[in-house]
This record gives structure tokens, sequence and C-alpha cells, in this order.
């Protein structure tokens, strides 16, 4: 091997080998300082920014979660949103600062007992934003955020009553589940049962729809022409707006559905799947 070779090898190899060097650097300080400690820091500099040092040295560090017992579900949300109890303070701060709107029910659902994921869906247990807002391809439980509920039509609070309704399925009037109640006003007009059994009632005439919320999307037959996710959410929707354009021959009637109807059908039969009975309310889970 000629000296000039010899030297282009050599210059190859430092350069490797400098390359090397810098991504272990870059793996080390990464791992070394994980993506919610910055969420953690962002956080703080809001809150200094806007109430004071003192208020920002109030702020917890380090991972911090919610176990709720009764459905085994570990939240870890709050080791990035640590503010998300600040109230209006800190109601119209960027996230992951924002805290929690004040809604009227809030209190009836205190973080401590239900957690964060049992109503806005998410993977509680996981420790980076994609992972815990469950854009993951082993988590069937994604975060129900404005981004999300857009490409149903639907705004977030909308589409967060499908959650709201798992608890409440035995209620025929909840507040703050406008689309659901109405659905569940419509369920009882049209007289569903006739065809199909729920909790235990009606006819076989149709699916059973109990556990229908459980029903993977993989399970369902999409029409060759489609144009929407093939998700259980979009499939239910068209179904009730075109019952035969969806599943050809069927016994379903088309009803002349108006706003948002289908839409809440559909919220409504997909929060039908199993709940530990601790959440349902005491005196509906009597009857």
């Amino acid at each position: 091997m000629s000296e000039g070779h010899q030297r282009a090898d050599t210059k190859l190899i430092f350069i490797a080998g400098t390359l090397l060097f810098v991504v272990s650097i870059m793996a080390f300080v990464q791992e070394a300082r994980p993506e919610w400690a910055e969420a953690q820091d962002e956080v703080r500099r809001i809150v200094t920014e806007r109430l004071g040092a003192e208020r920002a040295a109030e702020l917890p560090t380090g991972l911090q979660q919610i176990w709720v017992e009764e459905t085994n579900r570990v939240d870890r949300c709050i080791t990035c949103h640590t503010t998300i109890d600040w109230g209006p303070e800190l109601a119209d701060a960027p996230h992951p600062a924002r805290s929690h709107p004040d809604i009227p029910w809030l209190g009836k659902h205190a973080i401590e007992k239900f957690g964060c994921t049992t109503c806005h869906g998410g993977q509680g247990s996981a420790t980076t934003t994609k992972a815990a807002h469950g854009e993951v391809l082993h988590w069937e439980e994604p975060l129900l955020g404005e981004t999300r509920a857009r490409s149903y039509g639907l705004s977030g609070a909308e589409l967060m009553e499908m959650r709201c309704n798992q608890c409440h399925l035995h209620e025929p009037k909840v507040e703050g589940m406008p689309l659901i109640n109405a659905a569940k006003d419509f369920v009882v007009a049209k007289n569903c049962k006739r065809c199909h059994t729920i909790f235990g009632e009606g006819a076989t005439r149709g699916p059973e729809l109990t556990r229908i919320g459980e029903k993977h999307p993989t399970a369902y037959t999409f029409p060759k022409v489609w144009r929407h996710p093939r998700t259980a959410l979009h499939w239910h929707i068209e179904h009730f707006k075109a019952p035969n354009d969806v599943v050809p021959n069927t016994m379903m009637p088309l009803y002349d559905l108006e706003g948002k109807m289908a839409e809440g059908l559909s919220l409504l039969v997909l929060s039908w799947r199993r709940v530990p009975a601790t959440y349902i309310p005491r005196p509906r889970l009597a009857r």
C-alpha cells in the first residue's frame, strides 16, 4: 500500500472515530437529560416569568405519577404537566404549563382518584410525549385531543364524551355530554332493542351491542371505496349515515339524521365496554 493511501485511510478512520465519539456524546446527553426533564424546565421557566421565582420553587422535580388502583392504571402525565391543578393563574399558559380548564364536573372527578388517562386517553405509564399521547403502534388508546377530534368533525370535549359515558352508561342524562344524551334519547325513541341486544335486553336480529366498544378496528369490514382513516369511530359514523353503503343488504334502517346525531350515536356505542363497578354511579348500578 502506498504512503498516500495509508494517509487517506488514517484520515478516514480519524473522521469515523470522531463522528462515533460525537454521536455517543449526543446519545449520552439525551439519555442523561430525558424529555420529561426538559418539559419540567419549560414549566418552571413559564411559572417564573408569570408568577415569580418563589412560586416556581414550589414545583416538583423528578418523575411524578398517580396510581388508580380500581382500574390498574398508572398515570405519569403530571410529570410534565406539573401545574395542571394551578387553576386560573395558568389557565391561558402554553402547554405543558397550562392548568386544567375549570369545568363544573371536575370537582367530582379528582385527579387523585381518576387520574388523567381515564378521561383523556393516552398511555399513562409513558415518559415521552409521543408515547404518552398514545401515538405509537402498540397502544390503542390515543389522546383524545383537538387534532384527533377535528378528523371526526368534533371538538375535543365532544370526542371525550365517549370516555365519560363509559362510567355513566346507565344514566339517561349527564351534564357535559350533549351529543351522547341526545343519542340515548334517539335509541329509546327508535326502540333499537327491537333488533339489538343491549345490556342483556332486546332482540337478536342485529348484532349484539353490549360490548361493541371493545371491538378492534381490524375486526370491521370496510367498503372497497373508503375515504376516511380505518378507525372504529369513522366506521360507525358512516354506517349511521348510510348503513347500506357500509354493509350491503343490511337490515339497518336509513334514518334521516340531523346535526351531529351520527357522531353522537357512534360515540355512544363505542362507550359500551367493561368498566370497574366502583366507577359506575351507585344508584344506577343498583338498578
